[in-house]
């Protein structure tokens, strides 16, 4: 994994969150920590070493996450991500004593980089900045966006030749795979975020998200003047749910 997120205008966005420094003493540490004496006092010092680290390392991903998701949620009216299961996809291929797995290793270090790129916590960082803006954060099917040339449509797994070179077997196209991708469901769906974490937008800035205040949020003058009724000190009412034809007009 390079990148945590790329969109479509070839913007990339990454922040290295654990440096190697921090991945030698890590190693270290959890080799000290299986040689110590659970219950120990050494093994509560080591434990606290890793978990100073980590804590760190988790502290630059969320606002690496934050930062991002605030300036994607200002610059557009809606997001559309890529319904990963990153749970399923970081599973263990280790199999069982009967049954082993094949390419343990391998996979272990590609499940340490989906989960180093904190995709699902880009989601949630999304979704919280856009109850701010009204950005709207819709989730997509992600079957083939990597596969199919933005340029003719071809679908063919041999379409990306690596991680970052795209070409198309049938029209010779040739793209950055990520950026490929995310024009990809631009085009499908308006904006998105991949599978790697590609994200497609397409918005002027100088254009405002739509409004997504509720009524309640309203001040009385700005209630009287969108022609709502405003209750005066003493004054009762009946409650009903009012669902208005137009998203951003609901109440």
């Amino acid at each position: 994994m390079k990148v945590a997120a790329t969109t479509s205008e070839g913007t990339f966005h990454d922040r290295q969150c654990v440096t190697p420094g921090e991945v030698k003493r890590l190693r270290r540490l959890w080799q000290q920590l299986s040689r110590c004496t659970r219950g120990s006092n050494r093994r509560k010092a080591v434990l606290a070493k890793i978990n100073s680290i980590t804590g760190r390392v988790r502290n630059r991903r969320a606002d690496f996450c934050a930062q991002t998701a605030a300036e994607l949620a200002a610059r557009n009216a809606r997001v559309v991500l890529e319904d990963l299961r990153t749970h399923a996809m970081t599973a263990s291929a280790a199999g069982t004593t009967e049954q082993p797995g094949r390419n343990v290793r391998q996979k272990s270090g590609l499940n340490q980089a989906i989960l180093d790129k904190g995709w699902h916590m880009l989601e949630l960082a999304l979704r919280n900045a856009a109850r701010t803006t009204g950005t709207r954060v819709v989730l997509v099917n992600p079957a083939y966006t990597s596969q199919t040339c933005n340029d003719c449509k071809h679908v063919d797994p041999k379409n990306r030749k690596s991680q970052a070179v795209f070409e198309c077997t049938a029209c010779g196209h040739q793209d950055h795979a990520d950026v490929n991708a995310a024009k990809n469901i631009l085009n499908a769906a308006g904006h998105a975020v991949s599978g790697r974490g590609d994200l497609a937008m397409r918005r002027s800035v100088k254009r405002q998200p739509p409004a997504t205040r509720t009524c309640m949020g309203r001040s009385p003058r700005t209630a009287r003047a969108a022609g709502i009724p405003v209750l005066q000190r003493g004054e009762e009412v009946n409650l009903l749910a009012v669902v208005s034809a137009d998203p951003h007009n609901a109440c």
